[in-house]
């Protein structure tokens, strides 16, 4: 689990690289996240970032999502990192208007339709 940030309502970077965290949890209390990194966790889905509404890097390479979803509400978003996981379609990113990088290398991909 994500540990629980209290009063901390002004950061901008939260690094969780590395750890065993399973899923994305406690950030609404984070308005001004705008950096992300959850790499080499044991993540499965995306979820939970509805309150990360400024957030515009997303890393989430080497954990075991299977799915690109809930990412309606990181409009800002122009950094996407899904390497390393097992997403077989390129789903759901057609809404992110700013997104620049969209890294899905090392994953189960067998078509490039969905960009």
């Amino acid at each position: 689990r994500c540990p629980v940030l209290e009063e901390e309502g002004m950061l901008r970077l939260v690094n969780y690289q590395n750890n065993c965290i399973a899923r994305i949890e406690h950030l609404n209390g984070l308005p001004h996240l705008a950096f992300l990194d959850l790499y080499d966790n044991k993540i499965q889905n995306i979820e939970n970032l509805e309150g990360c509404k400024n957030l515009r890097v997303l890393m989430l390479g080497k954990n075991q999502i299977q799915r690109i979803e809930n990412l309606n509400s990181l409009e800002k978003l122009d950094v996407l990192d899904l390497h390393s996981n097992r997403i077989k379609e390129i789903q759901n990113i057609g809404h992110l208007k700013h997104l620049r990088v969209l890294n899905l290398a090392g994953n189960l991909l067998q078509c490039l339709s969905g960009l």
